[in-house]
């Protein structure tokens, strides 16, 4: 390993880096960002995970697609814990069987996707009948288990004069830790549907100052502009190509600069084209505010859940 390797990303300043470690996905909706590829087999997500911590990033979040949908996912959470790796799950809640209701409960928080306040409104907007019900009945499990969560909500046209309802089905849970809200971006599959999903900013920009006003010390809210994202994200494909979220895209996608499997660490650092000063204090606020959350949690008694379907 060469010296400049070594501790590459935590020069760079990146706390957290984000593996869309499954492309396939239980959802269809037309305004995904998923990056596709073949997702890695266990032995080579092992070598990632090792690389990832190596260069010195204190969190890897297992992204998709959908990570529930790997059959590893409580495996490779185990492998990371070792490498002194923090864990973030992100998932649409609609498959969580025991196995992976057990990966869940034993990462560090989770991200969850909810964007609209009924039944109607969400499952229109994610295209799966019963996906509204999966994601409060696993918000109620996580609140059980004392494992924080990140709710999402993406702003859009189709959408946006309902999101602020959410915040009201948010309160009696004690492990939501942040709401934030998306601003559309045209990646992915949204650059094909923008027509559809984009959202003017001077609308989305009303919806959030109404949210935080009627929620005012009561959640922790969190507006994501577009250009909030860019150069603040380094992110790896399911099949371990490297890109970052700066520049311009090409179709909806991102410039890879390398596979974290194949290439120096510290020359795939310098082509990333990130933002420290976006990335870092961001992280930081959560991680402290997880942290504080999670002592709360944990003073709790435990709740048993039979990890039924």
């Amino acid at each position: 390993m060469r010296p400049e390797c070594r501790g590459s990303l935590k020069r760079l300043g990146a706390n957290k880096v984000h593996w869309e470690c499954w492309s396939r996905c239980n959802l269809d909706c037309a305004f995904c960002y998923r990056m596709k590829g073949e997702p890695l087999r266990t032995g080579d997500a092992e070598r990632l995970l090792a690389t990832v911590a190596t260069a010195g990033a204190e969190t890897v979040v297992f992204a998709g697609g959908d990570p529930s949908l790997r059959n590893d996912l409580g495996h490779l959470v185990k492998t990371a814990r070792p490498l002194g790796l923090r864990i973030e799950i992100q998932t649409n809640a609609h498959h969580a069987p025991a196995g992976v209701r057990q990966a869940l409960a034993s990462a560090d928080w989770v991200g969850l996707s909810l964007d609209g306040p009924t039944p109607q409104v969400h499952d229109r907007f994610r295209n799966k009948p019963g996906n509204f019900a999966r994601v409060f009945d696993l918000l109620g499990f996580l609140d059980g288990a004392g494992v924080p969560v990140i709710v999402r909500t993406v702003v859009t046209r189709p959408n946006h004069r309902e999101v602020a309802d959410i915040g009201d089905l948010l309160l009696p849970y004690g492990n939501v830790t942040h709401w934030y809200l998306l601003e559309f971006s045209a990646v992915g599959s949204g650059f094909f549907n923008q027509r559809t999903y984009a959202l003017e900013r001077a609308l989305y920009d009303q919806v959030n100052a109404e949210i935080v006003e009627r929620y005012a010390e009561k959640l922790d809210i969190h507006a994501r502009r577009s250009e909030d994202k860019a150069g603040a994200y380094v992110m790896i494909t399911p099949d371990g190509a490297v890109y970052g979220t700066g520049g311009d895209t090409v179709d909806g996608r991102y410039h890879r600069v390398g596979s974290v499997l194949h290439d120096h660490l510290g020359e795939l650092a310098g082509r990333i084209g990130f933002r420290r000063e976006v990335h870092e204090p961001r992280y930081r606020e959560i991680n402290e505010k997880l942290q504080e959350r999670r002592e709360v949690l944990a003073q709790r008694p435990p709740v048993v859940d039979d990890m039924s379907e």
